[in-house]
């Protein structure tokens, strides 16, 4: 079998995705200047010229504003356009087998967070939890309020390979396949699910219970799983 080259992503590309997963994570909310061209170039150790020709992707997906002699600004819809761009790496995962090593993984993200989460690490799974609540009433995976809140529960779990995985799982949603089976069976009412679930999840691990906490992920996990295959919302009875 002949050996075939690696394919390389473009050093803009990945700036571009950095930039997105800073925005992503809250590094960056909407409205906020990016520092400066030369800082941000210094900053990625890169060069102006690649970082410029990533910003001008973002621009155009609208991610970033470039208001000239102002500076660089995050757009006000920054979160919903970045949840929409395709990831670098889509390479046709198929979407259940995501949700499928979402659930293991997460499952013990939660489990540790109820046991090693601090009081500030729950304050902000909370918030983000709230922030789903509060927001429109429609739903999709790549909600940004809904990968905060497993983002933060991830932090909470205090092991980085964890959260890194996590983070990874969530831009693996990014991709063509999954985008277009969210598009045709999320529904608003699964975020009224979610947030049932979420309230569950975050009681457990504010009670400090372990097990509870990854049976709660587990269950939650389960109800995605079962909505994009089939359509159905409850879960089958024990």
């Amino acid at each position: 079998m002949p050996v075939q080259a690696l394919k390389q992503n473009k050093l803009h590309d990945q700036i571009a995705e950095l930039l997105i997963e800073l925005i992503l994570a809250g590094d960056f909310s909407p409205g906020d200047r990016l520092p400066s061209e030369r800082d941000l170039a210094e900053q990625l150790k890169v060069s102006r010229g690649s970082l410029r020709q990533a910003l001008v992707v973002l621009e155009l997906s609208r991610v970033l504003e470039i208001r000239t002699s102002s500076g660089i600004f995050v757009a006000q819809d920054a979160l919903s356009n970045a949840n929409r761009l395709p990831s670098l790496d889509d390479s046709g995962r198929r979407p259940l087998d995501i949700i499928q090593a979402r659930r293991a993984v997460e499952g013990e993200t939660a489990y540790l967070a109820a046991k090693l989460g601090s009081e500030a690490d729950i304050e902000r799974i909370r918030a983000a939890a709230q922030a789903l609540e509060e927001g429109e009433r429609r739903y999709d995976l790549r909600h940004p309020s809904d990968r905060r809140f497993h983002r933060e529960i991830a932090r909470a779990s205090q092991n980085t390979v964890l959260a890194d995985m996590v983070r990874d799982l969530w831009n693996m949603q990014r991709g063509k396949y999954y985008q277009r089976l969210e598009d045709h069976f999320s529904t608003a009412e699964m975020r009224d699910y979610a947030i049932r679930d979420h309230r569950e999840i975050l009681a457990a691990i504010t009670a400090g219970d372990p097990d509870l906490a990854r049976r709660m992920m587990h269950r939650h996990m389960d109800r995605i799983y079962n909505n994009l295959a089939t359509s159905a919302l409850e879960l089958p009875k024990a």
